[in-house]
């Protein structure tokens, strides 16, 4: 697979042998493990930042060893996700909600990918400019400018905010780029772009080298998502609940303390096990990143999905016929909510 980074997580996990007629094994300080059809957790996502992946690597070592699985977790940050899960390298992925949904139209029943919980139910959509640039005049016919790949998300999003400030993509040249903000970023201020979508831990580094942030704004919008294939769903569903509850501690556990940064330490220290290296910028985002953009209980809100949703119809990726509904599958999500006391959502 391009662009593929396995990650073979090494957590120390006492096991204990099971009785021979099967049922949970005894868990190290009391209780039962349960016992999960599947032992090992098979990640693909798309991310490829450490705060993304910082939140994968704490329910790993702290949470899903304890739900039941037994084996080291594999981790696979790479842009194919979906021929990961196809082919079996990978059980669950985290991606962009629309490729999920696209992909279902394209497969026309071969294969049906199925959305088992919402990963980040809100966005900062930030729009930036490279240094020497400190407005939208500035922004002159033919001034590169890039949101990510087109074809997707976004591109929407991209779309949006050039309509909001009134910037006519047909004078300007949209770049198609891959890599993430932080690519976009490090572009801006070489100058290779003029203006960009970044993330928040950009900010600071962009503006001490100069950029100027255009525009800031916080919307609803579950825009990746937890995905597994129906017939995963159908014969491993403790698995996949296992992994959601799992991922929604690990969460949680992050957003502990007064300022919300007491296990913060910890966090890099699990981190940097895996050869993983967040900078001060990152780490200075960590609340910003879990308030404004995780789902913190794995759901969203339905009207938020529908509008992600004819967002993603009003650019041809999907039909109009398409019934996200239908694709979805949010029991596990339900499930671990109630375990942990926590409002339904959806």
């Amino acid at each position: 697979m391009k662009k593929t980074v396995v990650f073979i997580v090494l957590v120390g996990i006492l096991i204990i042998s099971a009785c021979s007629t099967g049922g949970a094994t005894p868990a190290a300080g009391g209780g039962e493990t349960p016992k999960l059809s599947l032992t090992q957790v098979k990640f693909a996502t798309m991310a490829n930042d450490a705060q993304d992946l910082m939140l994968v690597y704490v329910p790993d070592e702290l949470f899903w060893p304890k739900l039941g699985f037994t084996e080291p977790a594999k981790i696979l940050s790479t842009d194919d996700i979906l021929p990961a899960l196809v082919s079996g390298e990978a059980w669950i992925a985290q991606g962009g909600t629309n490729v999920f949904m696209t992909a279902n139209e394209k497969s026309q029943g071969s294969v049906e990918f199925v959305i088992v919980g919402i990963d980040k139910d809100n966005e900062v959509r930030l729009f930036a400019t490279r240094p020497g640039l400190t407005s939208v005049a500035d922004l002159k016919p033919g001034s590169k400018i890039s949101g990510g790949d087109m074809g997707d998300w976004d591109e929407l999003v991209l779309r949006t905010i050039m309509d909001e400030l009134k910037i006519n993509p047909k004078e300007m040249d949209i770049i198609s780029m891959g890599g993430g903000a932080d690519a976009r970023m490090e572009s801006l201020i070489a100058g290779q772009l003029d203006a960009a979508i970044i993330q928040p831990r950009n900010v600071n580094p962009l503006t001490r080298a100069g950029g100027v942030i255009l525009y800031d704004k916080l919307v609803s919008a579950p825009q990746e998502s937890w995905a597994v294939t129906r017939d995963t769903l159908n014969k491993n569903k403790d698995a996949v609940c296992a992994f959601v509850l799992g991922r929604i501690q690990g969460k949680r556990w992050a957003y502990e303390g007064d300022d919300h940064t007491k296990n913060r330490p910890q966090a890099v220290e699990l981190a940097k096990k895996h050869q993983i290296e967040p900078s001060e910028d990152e780490l200075a985002d960590w609340v910003s990143e879990l308030e404004k953009n995780q789902s913190m209980d794995g759901g969203t809100t339905y009207p938020a999905m529908d509008l992600v949703v004819s967002g993603i119809k009003s650019m041809g990726l999907i039909t109009e016929a398409y019934d996200w509904r239908a694709h979805a599958d949010f029991t596990c999500v339900h499930e671990a909510q109630q375990k942990l006391g926590l409002p339904q959502r959806p």
